[in-house]
């Protein structure tokens, strides 16, 4: 069917409900992209909207659901730099990690993010990220913009993510299945 070809070869964007979801195929082991996103002193090279800045000192990669890691964050309509406690909610070493964000010593307030992981091959990888605003419960929330950042913005995570992971000596844009087609 022309729809796994498509998964594969075009960047796809879904919205169902309060989930937005794109994905791209990034040419990397999902070891290698799963151990990036679960160190929260790397994330910030996953961060398509520039407004991560780091974590705080001392934080280790995440190992399990129940972690949560403190992020410096900075946007000018949040005030400027602010924290951001994530709380691990999806665990699933080299397919999935997703947490909940929150204000430090506050519960997260039900939007939810998630990488999915699906290996095509050795070297290859279809990732997906999912912005999940389903258990929002607040109304003054909800009243507000959803996603809240243009798709595009979630995209570009996609993109700088695949730029972190990917060798370049191993991946020139080209796809090895064509090189027949040269002769």
């Amino acid at each position: 069917m022309v729809e796994g070809f498509e998964r594969v070869s075009a960047e796809n964007v879904t919205i169902e409900g309060r989930t937005l979801t794109v994905g791209r195929l990034i040419h990397a082991p999902a070891e290698d992209i799963f151990a990036l996103l679960a160190d929260p002193n790397q994330q910030v090279e996953a961060d398509g909207m520039d407004m991560v800045r780091g974590p705080v000192a001392g934080t280790e990669p995440v190992t399990k659901v129940g972690d949560v890691f403190t992020m410096n964050m900075y946007a000018e309509k949040m005030g400027g730099e602010y924290q951001m406690d994530n709380h691990v909610t999806r665990f699933e070493a080299d397919r999935a990690i997703g947490w909940m964000p929150a204000r430090p010593g506050s519960e997260p307030h039900g939007v939810q993010w998630t990488w999915v992981l699906e290996p095509e091959s050795d070297d290859s990888t279809y990732v997906s990220l999912v912005y999940d605003w389903d258990a929002v419960t607040s109304e003054k929330m909800l009243a507000g913009k959803f996603p809240p950042f243009p798709v595009d913005a979630y995209l570009e995570s996609l993109h700088v993510l695949a730029d972190a992971v990917e060798d370049a000596d191993d991946w020139d844009g080209e796809d090895d299945a064509f090189d027949a087609f040269d002769d």
